[in-house]
């Protein structure tokens, strides 16, 4: 069985459409397609997919042939909520990447005391390609949707909006007393899990106990001590594998 090239196109419905130039770059310039040549589009918003079919370009208009609209085949719903200290530009693009690709529910920007980025460097521009990331992630690995992705917002702000949800809620700390596998024996995917990533430096000893206050638990994840854009990525790989058990 043929696996076909998969392209993100908004708006799906069955019949011809038109698509945005972005799209058409991507399927005519990089994915080399022909007219007559067939794709996979998905909706990530409507988590729907169907067969395509490049059309004839007409007076430079590039149009597709969409089959018969189908829920998507994998489509999310993990539960899985991160809560990632900013990091440089290109470190927190890695989170987002990979936390697409391993399943998170939703990705929550925080701006903590030692975080190097601010969120005051974070643009409309650099929000919009994290989207842009997010989706590519999704094409990548088949998924349907993409995460909701969030903030960046201040530590404090974010924390508190977790007071009263009834989740498991994880701190992730070196050294803590409890351990990452332990205190998610009761999880089932699909059911709430919260998990805060501090930055570089980790996070002060006010945002730890702000953390517990707001009912998070402190939990350590193995014996080394992870760069900051790698914890998701851990974490997520070792949730799919408790998940497949």
């Amino acid at each position: 069985m043929v696996r076909l090239s998969r392209v993100p196109v908004s708006g799906l419905k069955a019949g011809e459409q038109t698509l945005d130039t972005k799209t058409a770059h991507y399927l005519r310039d990089v994915l080399r397609l022909q007219a007559g040549d067939r794709f996979l589009a998905f909706d990530p918003e409507s988590h729907l997919e169907a067969d395509g079919t490049l059309a004839e370009r007409t007076h430079e208009v590039e149009a597709c042939v969409i089959g018969p609209v189908r829920a998507a085949a994998i489509a999310l719903d993990t539960g899985i909520v991160i809560l990632q200290s900013l990091a440089k530009s290109d470190k927190t693009e890695h989170v987002v990447r990979s936390a697409t690709s391993l399943g998170a529910a939703e990705i929550h920007l925080v701006e903590s005391g030692r975080s190097v980025a601010r969120s005051g460097d974070r643009s409309d521009a650099k929000r919009a390609r994290f989207g842009a990331v997010a989706l590519d992630a999704a094409r990548q690995s088949g998924r349907g949707d993409v995460p909701k992705i969030c903030g960046p917002h201040p530590i404090a702000h974010e924390l508190e909006r977790w007071r009263d949800t009834a989740a498991i809620k994880l701190c992730l700390v070196p050294g803590a007393l409890r351990s990452f596998r332990a205190l998610t024996q009761g999880w089932t995917v699909g059911s709430p899990l919260v998990i805060l990533i501090g930055p570089e430096g980790g996070l002060t000893p006010e945002e730890l106990s702000l953390s517990e206050q707001v009912g998070f638990t402190a939990a350590s994840f193995g014996a080394l001590v992870l760069r900051t854009e790698l914890v998701g990525t851990a974490v997520l790989g070792a949730l799919l594998l408790l998940a497949d058990s």
